[in-house]
């Protein structure tokens, strides 16, 4: 049994050193270029482009994204210039930078993002005279590396078919939207219901995902915002049992249309053909057509998903359809969505703590020209993380593998293997270091066995891992002082924020059914406010599931575990508010408000945006109510009072918590925390 064991295990490590193959060559190929083409003071930012290489590695990369290694390249270079001219400079730029680099390009459901550009911009400053002296042969260093960035990617996209893979995965979903159809339209189990949430989040993810690092050709993200809200309004029914009731029969005939509807729109989409999507179009406006259903959520249901669908074959049978294109008015509604420049916003915290790391330890490698002194910024840099449990994480395994990898190198000074050995030895350290898992005592152990036996080449060993073990205490001790004190975050406050800003995005969203009523919205507007909501929301869920898991005896956690039932009934109503507005958005844009009850309906938009605060949500229900009795159309009534209904369960749960899940800790809570 443990020679079985032994043998999985040595196959699952070569498994990987194989899969980070790309990354060990592309290191080294870029690492000789760079010494031979300009020489070993360069070798620095040989390390930022190798992540970025790793990173968009598996990943469709469209023209622009090779645009933008060249143009965020030239920015962090100019800002790394300015930021090494003085000590007042130093200080401002390594606080700003990390707001465009950090805030815009990160997101607490995509944290990272940040990561390879931000330590381009790092590792630029580790050595502020070389920069200043030698800026242009700096800037040519940066030019050839991303020209060989993109003619790696260019060859690796084309070899792997980068362009099919999100195509591919497109096709699994939606194939399995077309099974939950048909289990829907026979007997369904109780499991159908979280099958139909959980391919919401699957659609959800990969369509957020190539929307947000650009990982998919622009014509495929729009199929993918589409299918998932599609998916999203499939889920729908899983909010309520209310329309399996006398008119069963009728329901599974029309669930099974569907399933076959998508079946045969899956085979037109994968064959690429205009004219087979075409041909589908009747059927859908026949099925509109020709099937009265009585019951009032399943009717929505099913028109709303046919018009989706009629759209997506629209799209498709167009060869002259641009990809979805959002106007500026547009773009700033779906930015608002996203980011929110103020300190409740987990990105906004974690770019000024970022800032501050940099602004100390780059301040701090600018002021005392010490050898090595360098490696303080590249500790702390590396230590700092999104989430504290992780940067608490790092400073543990960060510590015992450079541990590690300093007694390792003291042992290899005993062999006395000269330039040519260090040099071959440093080449063999590379494989396992970018084969292990960032973070670990393992990747911490060969970064540090690598960068001291590189650096005994210039000065004494034991210089070079007293310094190393010297910066990484400094460095944990600054992380720690800055995570404490500088915008402190923890699980409760990330969830807090995360409530509220689901509170905040239906009070916008209100404002898009505002909008839609008078002048015509994109309906890619939609679809990425919904996405990103969805993404939200599933970041909050998790939390509440796995409180059973944390340790409880933290008092925030604590307080939020007596709680959990509240918190979960306060989730399910606010999938609930969005889905309802998802659909109340479809309605008007079908122009199904009668112009004699705009003036109604306008009031009734009003009364919803004043009570979108968690403090006020879900009073006002009785105005609600009398209003929207006002309305003539059945489907609007529906819609509308499900609305008002779930707004008053949720006020219920908030109440029930005693505002705990919506009450920010104190500056002082988190101190203590």
């Amino acid at each position: 049994m443990n020679a079985l064991k032994a043998r999985i295990w040595l196959d699952g490590k070569r498994d990987k050193l194989v899969a980070t193959l790309p990354v060990i060559v592309f290191f080294i190929v870029l690492l000789w270029v760079v010494t031979l083409g300009f020489g070993s003071d360069y070798l620095l930012v040989v390390s930022p482009f190798t992540t970025l290489f790793e990173t968009r590695l598996a990943k469709y990369n469209p023209p622009t994204q090779y645009a933008r290694f060249v143009l965020v390249s030239a920015f962090v270079l100019l800002a790394a210039r300015v930021a090494v001219s003085g000590i007042v400079a130093c200080v401002l730029v390594n606080l700003c930078v990390p707001f465009f680099l950090v805030f815009m390009r990160s997101s607490q459901l995509n944290p990272r993002r940040y990561f390879p550009y931000t330590m381009l911009f790092c590792w630029l400053e580790l050595r502020p005279y070389a920069i200043i002296d030698t800026f242009w042969t700096q800037a040519a260093v940066l030019a050839t590396c991303c020209g060989l960035l993109s003619a790696a990617l260019l060859v690796t996209g084309v070899a792997r078919h980068r362009a099919d893979g999100p195509t591919e995965q497109l096709h699994v979903l939606v194939r399995r939207l077309a099974d939950d159809l048909d289990r829907a339209a026979g007997r369904p189990d109780g499991a159908l219901a979280g099958e139909l949430l959980a391919l919401r989040s699957d659609f959800a993810r990969l369509a957020y995902t190539a929307r947000e690092d650009s990982c998919a050709p622009a014509r495929v993200s729009d199929l993918l915002d589409m299918f998932a809200t599609l998916a999203q309004r499939t889920a729908y029914l899983s909010g309520s049992s209310d329309w399996e009731g006398r008119h069963e029969e009728q329901h599974r005939r029309a669930l099974a249309e569907l399933a076959g509807l998508t079946r045969r729109m899956d085979v037109a989409l994968r064959l690429k053909s205009a004219e087979a999507c075409e041909a589908l179009l009747p059927e859908v406006s026949a099925l509109l057509a020709k099937t009265p259903i009585p019951e009032d959520r399943f009717r929505i249901f099913f028109q709303s998903y046919l018009n989706l669908v009629s759209l997506i074959l629209r799209t498709a049978a167009d060869p002259h359809q641009r990809p979805w294109r959002l106007t500026p008015r547009g773009l700033a509604r779906v930015t608002l969505f996203r980011k929110r420049p103020s300190l409740d916003s987990f990105e906004m915290r974690f770019a000024v703590r970022c800032g501050a790391v940099l602004a100390v330890s780059c301040t701090t490698n600018l002021l005392f020209p010490v050898e090595k002194l360098y490696w303080f910024a590249l500790h702390a840099f590396l230590l700092l993380q999104p989430f504290p449990e992780e940067t608490v994480r790092r400073m543990r395994t960060r510590m015992i593998g450079t541990v590690i990898g300093c007694l390792f190198v003291h042992a290899l000074a005993l062999l006395d293997l000269g330039y040519a050995g260090i040099t071959v030895l440093g080449m063999v350290l590379v494989a396992p270091l970018y084969a292990s898992t960032p973070g670990s005592v393992t990747s911490a152990f060969f970064a540090t066995a690598y960068a001291v036996t590189m650096a005994s080449v210039s000065i004494d060993d034991s210089y070079a891992t007293g310094m190393r073990l010297a910066s990484l205490v400094l460095a944990i001790v600054t992380v720690s002082v800055v995570n404490r004190l500088v915008c402190p975050s923890s699980d409760r406050r990330l969830f807090v924020a995360n409530l509220r800003q689901m509170f905040d995005m239906i009070g916008r969203f209100w404002e898009l059914v505002r909008a839609t009523l008078v002048t015509r919205v994109d309906t890619v507007v939609s679809s990425e406010t919904l996405l990103h909501f969805q993404m939200v929301h599933g970041q909050a869920a998790r939390f509440v599931d796995s409180l059973g898991e944390k340790d409880e005896r933290d008092p925030e956690i604590a307080e939020l575990a007596r709680y959990r039932a509240a918190a979960e009934r306060a989730l399910f109503c606010l999938w609930e508010l969005m889905c309802e507005l998802e659909q109340l958005e479809l309605i008007v844009r079908l122009h199904e408000v009668r112009p004699e009850e705009q003036a109604t309906f306008g009031r009734i938009i009003e009364l919803a945006e004043a009570n979108c605060d968690p403090r006020r949500f879900g009073t006002g229900i009785e105005d609600a109510r009398e209003l929207v009795a006002r309305l003539s159309e059945p489907d609007l009534r529906y819609v509308l009072g499900q609305y008002v209904e779930r707004a008053g369960e949720l006020r219920t749960a908030i109440d029930d918590a005693r505002g705990a899940l919506v009450e920010k800790p104190s500056y002082a809570e988190q101190v203590r925390h």
